[in-house]
Parts: structure tokens; sequence; C-alpha cells
């Protein structure tokens, strides 16, 4: 145990944290990822599962754990999608809890993933959003050579434009949580990215750049990763050009719910007004908005010029 982040004394008084994770068609690899939940060092964890429709054993899996561990509850709805379910786990989710976190069905979390989230996230008043680096793997969790983990720079300028939490390793408190349940739009373009978005305008970001998470990559992933700079290039131009409108979409829901910051108002005024000359020009030379790399960063100023990215 790190004794930096807890003692005997103080332990069990941190709160506790309630995991949700969406399935779907996820047996072949949904017991490790519970099993890896289960041995986590942080003792207070609850798992809230919803299953978003699945046509394999996936469920059955999930009773069979429910009847073994107290600490579990899954349930089956209508197939939603991964964002509306996740949407849907949120609104359900435990207003006792003092921590909310997301998971995938199909990863490995090391044991002490939950415990450094919670230590980090004790540091700050107000709403704040814990998330971090991950480490990419094969089926059989081998690691890739290539990681692609490069220090960032958190901040609403890049929300709006980028998200660097991966649902998987997020962890939010209650006061963002109970925020973002309130606020909750119909889809985006990932759940995750619209609770970077809201921790940014609202309040903290911890991003840890050590990993407590092996990122399972397989033909099933609904949201895949690449271990090569090449690879990851590429995804994004799949991504964008799958969600091409996607962004103006979802800065209109996170405008609707969120307009009580004016500079950071601002900011998402001019980059929707970007459809237009001159602001389409006038965008391209705004330093307040910025990808983490410095191609993304020029890649993307040349789609607003082209008008493909709102």
């Amino acid at each position: 145990m790190n004794r930096d982040i807890c003692d005997d004394d103080a332990y069990g008084g941190f709160g506790k944290v309630q995991i949700l994770m969406s399935t779907y068609n996820g047996e072949e690899y949904i017991r490790e990822q519970l099993d890896s939940i289960l041995a986590q060092s942080y003792p207070d964890v609850d798992i809230l599962i919803r299953d978003d429709g699945s046509s394999d054993d996936t469920f059955v899996i999930l009773k069979e754990y429910e009847e073994l561990h107290q600490n579990i509850r899954a349930y089956q709805g209508e197939n939603l999608g991964v964002n509306r379910s996740f949407f849907e786990l949120l609104r359900a989710s435990n207003g006792n809890a003092a921590y909310i976190g997301f998971c995938d069905q199909d990863d490995y979390w090391l044991p002490e993933k939950i415990e450094r989230a919670v230590g980090q996230l004790r540091q700050f008043k107000g709403p704040a959003l814990y998330c971090g680096a991950k480490t990419l793997v094969d089926e059989n969790l081998e690691p890739f050579k290539a990681q692609q983990n490069p220090h960032v720079n958190p901040g609403f300028g890049n929300a709006v434009i980028e998200s660097i939490c991966s649902g998987c390793t997020a962890l939010l408190n209650r006061e963002l949580a109970e925020i973002i349940k309130e606020r909750l739009p119909e889809d985006v373009i990932h759940h995750d990215w619209w609770c970077y978005m809201a921790a940014a305008y609202l309040g903290s970001i911890y991003y840890d750049e050590n990993s407590y998470i092996y990122y399972r990559q397989h033909p099933g992933n609904e949201v895949g990763a690449s271990g090569s700079a090449l690879g990851m290039i590429k995804a994004k131009a799949r991504d964008l050009k799958k969600r091409h409108g996607d962004l103006k979409k979802q800065l209109l829901d996170f405008k609707h719910f969120y307009h009580t910051k004016p500079d950071k108002d601002k900011l998402v005024d001019a980059i929707l007004g970007a459809e237009k000359f001159p602001e389409r020009f006038t965008i391209l030379f705004d330093r307040r908005w910025y990808r983490q790399s410095a191609l993304d960063n020029w890649v993307v100023r040349g789609l607003f010029l082209l008008n493909r990215m709102l």
C-alpha cells in the first residue's frame, strides 16, 4: 500500500467509489476486467453495470458475478450505444458515492488504479476530474513496444477541440458528477469528452502521466488506439471523417447547458462562428484553443480553413 496516499487511520474514510461499466457482447474479456476491479487495493468499491442489449453470454456472466459479490449490481437495457448507455449509468449512479468512475468491458486494471486516482482527487476543492495515461496491450495483455503517452496540458482551450480523457481512466468527484448528471445531452462525440469539457469549464483536472490500466486492443474495440504515431494519425483521420458535423452539435449542446463563464463562452462562440468568413480565417490564429500535438494543431487549423471541422 502506498503510505503517502493512504494511512491506516484515514484509509477507510475517503468515501465510496462507484464504478460504472457499460457492456455489449463482451463475454470474451469481461471476467478478467471484473476480477481486476475486485482486486483493487482501495477497500470501498461498488460496481454498477448496464448491459447494452448483448446477444452473447455477457449478461449471464454478469449475473453470476452479481450472485457472488455483494458490491456488484447488473441490469440489462435496450441497445443505446456506448455514449447514451454511460449517461444512463450516470443517471442511475449512487448519490452517496464520493467518487464515480467509468470502466470498459475488456481492459485490465492494476491493483492501485483506484487508490491512486482517489489520492489525487482528494487534493482538489470543487468539481474535479482525474484521468490519465494507458498502457496499450494486445488481446493477451502483452504491452506494445511503442507507447504513445506524451506530456499533456489540460485546459478548456484544449477540451473544446480535443479530448485527452479516456473514460476507462476517469474518476469524477461527487460535485462534478452531480453537475454533469443534471446536464446530460442526448448524444455527444464521446461521453468522456463531455466530462472533460465540463470539468475544464467548471473546475479542476488532474492528468496522471503514469499508467495504471492495460488498454486492450482487439478487433471488437468500440473505441481503440494504436501504439504507433502513424496509427494514431490514421485513427484520428477516420474519426474526423466519420463524425464530421458532430463537433458543432456537441459545442451547441454544451453552450446550451453551460453558459456562466464569459471568457470560456466567447471561445465556444468563436469556434462555432468559424463556419463563415471572416471568422473562419480568424480562428486559424486564435491561440486560446489548442490540440496537444503541434502537428494536430496545424492539421485542424487547415480543416477549419477548409470548413471540414464543423
